[in-house]
């Protein structure tokens, strides 16, 4: 029987949190980290402030974030989990006062809260309760960062509180189980070799009959390059996979694909950092086993900022590079390599909307601009872009299912730009923001009468190459 989903309330969203992941399944990730949990006779309360003031004094992000805030508001503009909620835990500035309150060892701020201080006076088990609300409510996308003036980025302080919290056993089961499935199977959807064989044969027949072209897959096999897309293009998003495998083959690239390492997703981030970089390490592994020289990362923007900081660089240890997709079309384009025709995308009116980890850490964001010059007739470059651009909503764990309503309503900021500007089909390059949109513009597109549309980069790629 599906549980009810609660009820968005303006002004207060404390009813809308993930489900908790159960002891089993924190146990099998905790022993992969080699991580041992506080005991049941531990006070979580005393564990937590203990953890926290240790992370105050060698943690210079945390530090900035709970010392350096005035109280100004200016991220309180520009946030979308505030604008679109006017709950004022559910920002920046009210995440970070529940923090420093235990850190210094005092009530929460009147100045912040108003009269719902009187109910923050007991560092309790009901408090550790909204600690997890607020910090999960969070989508860790850094645009406060960008416009905070002494540029404190309060995603780095909920990715500290999350990783504690998940210490003492309170984590997304959403995120959690997704962490599990990769570290077990190495995708997100625990896609099994066999079922990994079956779904690029179906594809390969789909791209002769469209491209008439008969392209070959390395499986687990040497090569120059390893491909990493994401195992959602091999169920929601098969035509960015078919924008993949065409585009690689149009360069005569020898590439392969690896059944252990077929993510990019690294929802380690959204958790704890040892998950981020024991999830980094399985690519880090599938390269070096298939001796490749180059590893070729898809479609997913807080991915590409996991391994692009810390895969890249433990790759080159072994001599290999690391690249997104996007360069090497780049490349191609202006070596001549491929030929693209923009008539096969019809006259829709296209925007591209940058997904937040291309544009705030990913350095990503005019080679997308670059391919959507050669690959529509018409596409619009909101100003809400590059470092201003709002997030899909379901990033930082939100695609969890009892999550929708709050991700309904935090969506409703690109899909709202995106029909202000007339905009017909939106173009978010990443396997979340694809995820979440298919949750979501059905919903938006009902409450607002629309027919929104949306796809990857690589999909316009894919109908646009002239083979």
């Amino acid at each position: 029987m599906a549980h009810k989903l609660p009820e968005f309330r303006y002004g207060d969203t404390s009813n809308i949190k993930p489900h908790k992941a159960d002891a089993k399944l924190l146990e099998r990730l905790h022993s992969r980290v080699n991580f041992k949990p506080p005991g049941p006779e531990t006070d979580r309360i005393a564990y937590l402030k203990r953890r926290l003031l240790e992370e105050f004094d060698s943690n210079r992000n945390v530090k900035l974030a709970v010392e350096t805030c005035v109280h100004c508001g200016a991220c309180l503009t520009v946030c979308p989990t505030h604008i679109t909620t006017g709950d004022i835990k559910n920002s920046p500035v009210g995440r970070a006062e529940l923090i420093r309150a235990i850190i210094k060892g005092e009530k929460p701020s009147g100045k912040i809260f108003g009269k719902a201080v009187n109910a923050l006076r007991k560092f309790d088990e009901n408090y550790l309760e909204m600690l997890y609300t607020y910090y999960w409510q969070c989508l860790l996308c850094r645009k406060c960062a960008t416009y905070c003036p002494f540029g404190v980025d309060q995603a780095t302080l909920t990715r500290t509180v999350r990783s504690i919290l998940y210490e003492i056993g309170m984590a997304s089961r959403f995120v959690v189980t997704t962490i599990d499935n990769m570290e077990r199977t190495g995708n997100n959807m625990a896609l099994t070799p066999a079922a990994i064989k079956n779904i690029l044969d179906f594809v390969i027949k789909e791209i002769k009959e469209e491209k008439g072209v008969e392209i070959k897959v390395k499986v687990d096999q040497p090569a120059y390059a390893l491909l990493l897309p994401s195992s959602a293009d091999f169920f929601m998003n098969i035509e960015t996979l078919k924008g993949h495998l065409l585009f690689t083959h149009a360069i005569g690239i020898d590439y392969t694909v690896s059944t252990k390492a077929l993510e990019v997703a690294n929802f380690g981030y959204f958790l704890d950092p040892r998950h981020l970089r024991y999830i980094g390490e399985i690519y880090v592994n599938a390269a070096r086993e298939l001796g490749v020289k180059l590893a070729v990362f898809c479609e997913c923007g807080h991915g590409w900022h996991a391994f692009k900081n810390y895969v890249v660089p433990r790759l080159r240890e072994y001599g290999i590079e690391g690249v997104h997709i996007f360069h090497l079309v780049v490349d191609a384009i202006k070596d001549g390599k491929i030929k693209l025709n923009p008539e096969a995308n019809g006259d829709i009116v296209y925007m591209y909307q940058d997904p937040d980890y291309y544009a705030r850490g990913g350095d990503l964001t005019e080679e997308p601009r670059f391919i959507m010059n050669h690959v529509v007739k018409k596409w619009i470059d909101p100003e809400y872009s590059r470092g201003k651009t709002w997030c899909c909503g379901g990033q930082g764990g939100m695609l969890a299912d009892e999550m929708l309503p709050l991700a309904i309503q935090y969506s409703r900021l690109w899909y709202e730009d995106a029909i202000r500007h007339g905009a017909q089909w939106v173009v978010r390059p990443c396997s979340i923001c694809k995820a979440q949109l298919s949750h979501v513009v059905p919903h938006l597109n009902k409450m607002y009468g629309k027919d929104l549309k949306y796809s990857g980069l690589m999909d316009l790629v894919y109908r646009a190459l002239v083979i």
